[in-house]
């Protein structure tokens, strides 16, 4: 490895777009949704955007964002034939071995664990935001159109268990988000910011010493 190799490209523009998106829409739908839930104690906040139909509305604005790409996600990746081949976000085992070895090198008795071209963190935060982000989905639009839902889904006393629901679901995808924050941005590795999702490029340095076998992967394929 030299100091004149070029950057390595992690994320493609259509990924960064969809990152970007998710980031946006997961920033306004806190923000509001705290607002909307806690109208007494935050309703000056409120007033400062606008009142509550201006809020209301940029929290609906924010879930269709959500929703669009929980419909355009899926058909990326399904045709994306190089996805498809790698399964390269599917768990297995070397994350469970990654993990161990990484408890054991916070107490010193083994070397951090040896990641592809996504650790288990990663993993984690993707197949989470596939968990969270529908049901949110579908119980929004369950408030969002509650005659609709009344009319041809269910009674109304469904109704309270969906804002229950879509509350607390919206909660654990908070703290998993402020977990993501600080993991990819906020950690003294990386703080202010990690820029590889804004450029999609990563240095060789960095690759290799943070994923070394997808780094490996990447050497071998450009040297055939």
């Amino acid at each position: 490895m030299t100091e004149t190799e070029p950057n390595i490209e992690r994320f493609n523009l259509n990924q960064r777009l969809q990152h970007a998106v998710l980031a946006v829409s997961c920033l306004i739908l806190f923000i509001t949704g705290l607002l909307i839930k806690f109208p007494d104690d935050l309703g000056h906040f409120a007033m400062l955007l606008g009142g509550f139909e201006v809020t209301t509305t940029m929290h609906r604005f924010a879930g269709g964002g959500i929703l669009v790409l929980c419909i355009f996600h899926p058909l990326y990746y399904l045709f994306n034939r190089e996805w498809m081949k790698t399964k390269e976000m599917l768990p297995g085992i070397i994350d469970v071995k990654n993990i161990i070895a990484d408890t054991l090198y916070i107490v010193g008795l083994s070397k951090k664990g040896q990641y592809k071209k996504y650790a288990y963190r990663e993993k984690l935060d993707y197949w989470g935001a596939i968990i969270f982000f529908p049901i949110l989905v579908v119980t929004g639009i369950a408030l969002w159109f509650p005659i609709f839902f009344v009319e041809n889904i269910a009674s109304a006393d469904y109704l309270p268990a969906m804002r229950v629901i879509h509350t607390m679901d919206a909660i654990l995808a908070g703290m998993a988000v402020m977990m993501h924050m600080y993991n990819v941005h906020l950690s003294p590795e990386f703080f202010p910011a990690n820029w590889t999702m804004f450029t999609g490029q990563i240095s060789p340095e960095r690759a290799e010493e943070e994923f070394p076998l997808w780094y490996e992967s990447v050497v071998n394929e450009n040297e055939e």
